[in-house]
């Protein structure tokens, strides 16, 4: 406490200090201003009570007159037996009043004012007013009893004594309105004295008030001099400081508005100049979104209120990275990366201003990014090598070799004209069945690169098929996309020959067959797609899949057993948590049989102890297409609705890694359609679902016959 009282009275001592000969003249100015004024309420107040004395010294000179009209006014009522009543009121009225006042003028006391108000009186004072007084007392005492005498008699008394009264009347009246007239013209000199007195008080006053003035001026232009030219030496710093600091000042104002200094690289930054007035909408309004815009006035409001603390909202700062693009001299954009930081601005203890900093972080995002970009690439590099170590080169090669291939054929489909929105569409449903395959066999070889890469390159295909519209502009993207996919296939290739040639081993040329589908490669696709989902699930194989397949029905086995594997995991099989209510064990069970019953049939089937179909969820999916109504779906045997899983664009999953937008089953059916096969489902709710593939060795199918097999639910 001692200490703050020490620390109070050194703040006081120094403010003092500064200002010292001010203070003490404002102080001796507001001492001059308070005594005159003192006295000239008192002088005032004195001059007011005589003026009222005066006022009252007229009247008695008028009541003199008074009392002598009203006897003669009562003497003619009597001789012309007029009522003396009236007459006779007026003279004991004006008696009174006439007594009271003489007696307030010589003790002090209470009268009657013009009004009829009671007005105080103080007692005459001067030796002039005494006199006149007395001798007034000395004429009035007997002329007041013999007009008592009147007012007091009885008809028949009455003018006796009236003629008394007027008799003496006629002897003292002139006197007495002398002395009243003395007594009036004394208090009149009093009060004039009083008045000059008052004057000669302002006078002096004004004059002390003037030189006092003259006084505060000479030294408050002289401290404001000195102050001056400290504020202009600190202003010349300040300019000096904006003029050389590298980042962006400036004060907001709580309207949001650039205060008139801020630092010069601000300009330089914005590639504008005079900002000093311009509001924030008008440097941000073209150079981040109206969102971003409208979130940062609200963060700064927050700041101008006291009650919240800034370090609490520090993170809700929507500036702290703003990409921007500022025009340059050649009329190119330059893309800049600014961060705002928001510092409250104080005066007298208020939040008068936001400080606002903005720091050029172009050089730092730009690094930031390349070396994020070296390391995503350094991972992926380590992703693809140990990927390839654990692949089989000719599958691998292969693989790649499919990239290649289908890079060339969405080339194509990207170069074919497309008018309508029907054929756009189109265009993007070829070009993700493209994709979905290689997703599909990187998958398999666990090549999670080009697994995630084609996983975004579907989801940018999702959005071009989710509009009702799609323009030719909306497949740019891809463009971006292939690119990219056929540098990364050029990579892998280009790191396996390399490895080849460090191991000492030379990779053969592959036949054009594509390798053989293991078993391992299978399970790891299964255990990779149920970690993804939170799911258990094993795998069986029963019989081996066949080799030396012609092209096409290697195609659709793959697509078959990968399609189906995918789907078993990701839609069929349940979570742990909803298998064991239902007394089914947590992991799910998922076989792969192959069979061959006779020289000319293969037989495969995937089967899943998951869930089952959900018939209605995959009605709602058809109707949503718009090429099914909910009537017509409605009057078919769920061995028909299986069949809408064949279905362009229908499928119960969301986007997804694991899913395949409604195209993965379409693709086999397309296979179906055209290699003499056929496909059939069975699925029974809670308990699984299978699907069968016969695949004769020899085609003997021919199309129609497929078509009738797919149309008859696909059995």
């Amino acid at each position: 406490m001692n200490y703050l009282n020490l620390w109070e009275a050194t703040v006081i001592d120094i403010l003092i200090g500064k200002y010292r000969n001010i203070v003490v003249s404002i102080a001796l100015f507001l001492l001059l201003d308070a005594s005159v004024l003192m006295l000239n309420f008192y002088i005032s107040f004195e001059i007011a009570d005589d003026a009222a004395g005066v006022n009252l010294a007229g009247r008695q000179r008028m009541l003199s007159q008074r009392m002598v009209k009203s006897t003669f006014d009562l003497d003619y009522a009597l001789k012309q037996s007029l009522d003396p009543a009236p007459p006779r009121e007026e003279l004991r009225t004006t008696i009174l009043l006439f007594d009271s006042t003489l007696n307030a003028f010589e003790s002090g006391g209470n009268a009657t004012a013009a009004d009829g108000t009671p007005i105080y009186l103080e007692a005459a004072s001067t030796p002039a007013a005494k006199t006149a007084i007395a001798d007034a007392n000395a004429i009035w005492g007997p002329y007041k009893q013999r007009l008592l005498n009147v007012v007091d008699a009885d008809h028949t008394e009455m003018a006796p004594a009236l003629a008394q009264a007027i008799l003496y009347a006629r002897d003292n009246n002139l006197t007495l309105l002398k002395l009243m007239n003395d007594l009036t013209i004394e208090l009149e000199s009093v009060a004039s004295s009083k008045a000059t007195r008052l004057r000669w008080i302002q006078t002096v006053g004004i004059t002390l008030a003037v030189i006092n003035f003259f006084i505060i001026l000479f030294h408050f232009l002289r401290q404001l001099k000195e102050s001056d030219r400290k504020v202009e030496q600190a202003r010349q710093e300040t300019v000096e400081i904006l003029e050389t600091v590298n980042e962006g000042l400036f004060l907001l104002d709580k309207e949001y508005v650039i205060s008139s200094q801020y630092s010069r690289a601000l300009e330089q930054m914005f590639a504008r100049e005079n900002l000093g007035g311009t509001s924030l909408q008008a440097l941000l309004g073209d150079l981040i979104s109206d969102k971003n815009l409208s979130t940062a006035k609200r963060f700064i409001a927050l700041l101008f209120r006291d009650d919240i603390k800034s370090a609490l909202i520090g993170d809700l700062n929507p500036l702290k990275q703003v990409e921007v693009n500022i025009s340059s001299e050649q009329g190119k954009f330059v893309t800049k990366y600014f961060c705002f930081t928001f510092e409250r601005a104080y005066d007298e203890g208020e939040i008068a201003n936001i400080l606002v900093t903005v720091l050029d972080i172009t050089d730092r995002v730009v690094l930031e990014r390349e070396l994020a970009l070296t390391r995503e690439q350094n991972e992926r590099q380590i992703e693809v090598l140990t990927s390839i170590l654990h692949s089989d080169p000719r599958a691998l090669e292969s693989f790649v070799q499919q990239v290649f291939e289908a890079v060339e054929r969405i080339n194509r489909i990207l170069r074919e004209p497309s008018r309508s929105s029907v054929a756009l569409q189109k265009k993007a449903t070829d070009i993700f069945i493209e994709v979905h395959r290689i997703k599909g066999e990187s998958s398999a070889l666990g090549l999670e690169s080009f697994e995630d890469m084609t996983h975004e390159f579907e989801s940018v295909i999702h959005t071009i098929k989710e509009k009702p519209e799609p323009a030719g502009d909306d497949f740019l993207p891809l463009v971006v996309r292939l690119e990219k996919l056929y540098k990364h296939a050029e990579s892998v290739q280009a790191m396996t020959v390399k490895l080849g040639q460090f191991s000492g081993k030379r990779l053969d040329k592959t036949d054009g067959a594509q390798p053989h589908l293991g078993w391992a490669e299978l399970n790891a696709l299964c255990s990779r797609i149920a970690e993804r989902q939170g799911k258990k699930v094993g795998l069986v194989l029963q019989g081996a899949l066949p080799v030396g397949l012609a092209d096409a029905h290697d195609q659709l086995v793959r697509d078959f057993v990968l399609q189906t594997l995918r789907n078993a995991v990701s839609h069929g099989i349940e979570r742990p948590e909803q298998r064991v209510p239902l007394g089914k064990p947590e992991a799910g069970r998922v076989q792969l049989s192959v069979t061959q019953n006779s020289a000319s049939a293969l037989e495969i089937s995937v089967y899943d102890d998951g869930a089952g179909i959900d018939f209605e969820a995959l009605k709602q999916k058809a109707v949503a297409t718009g090429r099914f109504s909910k009537a017509q779906l409605d009057t078919w045997s769920e061995q028909k609705l299986s069949a809408l899983l064949f279905e362009p664009g229908v499928t119960t999953s969301e986007h997804g890694l694991d899913a395949g937008g409604g195209v993965g089953l379409s693709m086999v059916r397309e296979h179906v359609k055209t290699q003499g096969a056929s496909v059939s489902i069975r699925s029974q709710k809670g308990k699984g679902t299978r699907f069968r593939l016969r695949l004769p060795v020899v085609e003997s199918a021919s199309a129609a016959t497929v078509e009738e097999a797919l149309g008859e639910a696909l059995c």
